[in-house]
């Protein structure tokens, strides 16, 4: 499915360990995710076994590596980026992972955004109260969240229609119908903003979270690295399925790209994983989840701590030559 959007006029390691990460050019203003700090909370070992019956063929009998591995995760917690980065930094040390595409990746926090036009979900939707609001067939819209891209020009199109894109859902299924989502630009310094008390009450229930960026590397040709070695759902490892910003996603099932286009930035799924070690700092700021926190959930998937699309799935943004952009969403 694919439908036009509204639209308006770390740290890098050594190179022989690891291609050089991008360095924004941007302001600077989204908190950073401290990605050392939460690679001691959750190191490379947290993610492997040294018991059971599984074994891989990668590995002879008495090799140290000779354990479960750590598999691919659909990263939504600083544990699912820890598996993934500290896993291809361990390949990155003795393999070439091949060409490098930066990507901004965000992490959600459960604290409130810095500034009201960096990227969130839920809340107030950063925007003139001059603006009409978005409705379908005269039913207002809710307001899922919104992407800021002034720390992330440097690694997308220059057609940019404006630094904040605001996401709007007719419901909580509003993937399923072409015309129900809604895509509009703001720019970060606003005459009049719309405050909460302007707002629709939402038709369903939307996350509150900020979100935190981290600049890293796609590395859409080193899917024989992972796949060789033996890790479960290896697929995850080249490219993410993650919410971020750049020209590089793991797109479920086809690529929707045509030729004069380009993906902007991807919204994925929040489905908080409920097992160890996973089940420690879902978000940042959160260390654990309430005990009832699924019966907090909406229909479809919805809820204070989760957004689902579908089965796991993923909202991707596409920008054309001409700076149009359209949306399309892909499941498992």
């Amino acid at each position: 499915m694919l439908a036009l959007a509204g639209c308006s006029p770390g740290n890098p390691l050594p190179h022989h360990e690891m291609p050089p990460q991008a360095q924004a050019k941007g302001s600077g203003l989204h908190p950073k995710v401290d990605f050392e700090h939460w690679a001691k909370i959750f190191p490379i070992e947290t993610f492997q076994k040294t018991s059971g019956p599984r074994r891989f063929d990668s590995t002879e009998e008495g090799d140290p590596l000779d354990l479960w591995k750590p598999h691919g995760a659909i990263i939504t917690s600083p544990a699912h980026l820890c598996e993934i980065e500290l896993v291809r930094k361990q390949y990155a040390r003795s393999q070439d992972l091949g060409r490098s595409v930066p990507v901004d990746l965000f992490l959600w926090s459960v604290d409130p955004p810095q500034a009201p036009y960096l990227t969130k979900l839920g809340g107030t939707p950063h925007r003139e109260s001059t603006k009409p609001w978005p409705t379908l067939d005269g039913t207002p819209l809710t307001f899922v969240g919104q992407f800021c891209f002034a720390d992330s020009r440097d690694i997308v199109s220059q057609k940019l229609p404006d630094d904040v894109m605001l996401i709007f859902f007719k419901g909580a299924d509003g993937l399923y119908n072409d015309d129900s989502i809604h895509v509009e630009w703001s720019s970060i310094e606003l005459e009049t903003p719309v405050s909460a008390e302007q707002c629709p009450a939402p038709s369903f229930t939307v996350p509150r979270l900020s979100g935190h960026i981290y600049r890293t590397n796609e590395f859409p040709e080193s899917r024989d690295v992972f796949e060789k070695a033996g890790h479960d759902q290896f697929y995850l490892f080249p490219v993410t399925q993650s919410t971020k910003i750049g020209r590089e996603a793991y797109f479920i099932q086809n690529d929707p790209r045509g030729p004069n286009d380009e993906l902007l930035c991807a919204l994925n799924s929040i489905h908080p994983s409920t097992y160890p070690p996973r089940a420690k700092w879902p978000f940042i700021g959160l260390e654990t989840l309430p005990d009832n926190w699924r019966k907090l959930d909406d229909d479809y998937g919805w809820g204070k701590y989760n957004m689902m699309f579908a089965d796991v799935g993923c909202l991707y943004f596409l920008i054309d030559e001409n700076g149009k952009v359209a949306w399309t969403w892909d499941s498992y």
